[in-house]
């Protein structure tokens, strides 16, 4: 049996805008200083349908596509990542924050530390951004990317919904704090 690579602990969490055809976005950018255990991604059952008949018989059965989130907390952000989102504008002084609502649609990659553990590239994602503070964690933004469906390719032209990728490790980014995949 081959040995598991697990990919779990460290990850660099990366956002660019959507490209052309939904294409993965081809400059990424970090999102800052990950919460610790934070970061997830999650997946949920789509809707029954059920059709019976006369004396509660089912006749017709179908499941529709569930919904995949990754989320996570970023502490302290930065400007970088208000204005990258849309959502503030940064001078030398403060954030002017100008909305909670992310206009564009984002892709997303997850690279986990562990070199040839499986990470997760999502090319077409809405953001939901929420934004706080507390005694715990100081400031703080909650990020959550639905991976939505769209026109994305493979290389070889077969569509998908989002890609497992193998980790080629990751590094401190030294601009936006947190950590960044290695090329």
């Amino acid at each position: 049996m081959a040995k598991k690579i697990m990919a779990w602990s460290k990850c660099a969490i990366e956002i660019g805008k959507t490209g052309e055809s939904d294409a993965m976005a081809t400059a990424l950018t970090s999102v800052g200083v990950v919460k610790d255990k934070s970061a997830t991604m999650e997946s949920a059952e789509g809707d029954s349908l059920e059709m019976k008949s006369t004396g509660g018989e089912t006749v017709g059965s179908e499941r529709q596509e569930g919904t995949v989130t990754i989320t996570c907390r970023v502490i302290e952000p930065g400007k970088e990542l208000y204005t990258l989102l849309g959502i503030g504008a940064a001078s030398e002084a403060n954030i002017a924050v100008q909305s909670h609502v992310v206009a564009d649609e984002y892709s997303v990659k997850v690279t986990p530390n562990k070199v040839g553990a499986w990470g997760v590239e999502a090319p077409k994602c809405s953001v939901s951004v929420s934004a706080g503070w507390s005694e715990e964690d100081g400031n703080y933004v909650d990020l959550s990317f639905g991976v939505l469906h769209g026109d994305q390719t493979d290389g070889e032209g077969n569509p998908f919904w989002y890609m497992k990728t193998p980790s080629k490790g990751i590094v401190a980014d030294t601009v936006n704090g947190g950590y960044k995949a290695k090329a």
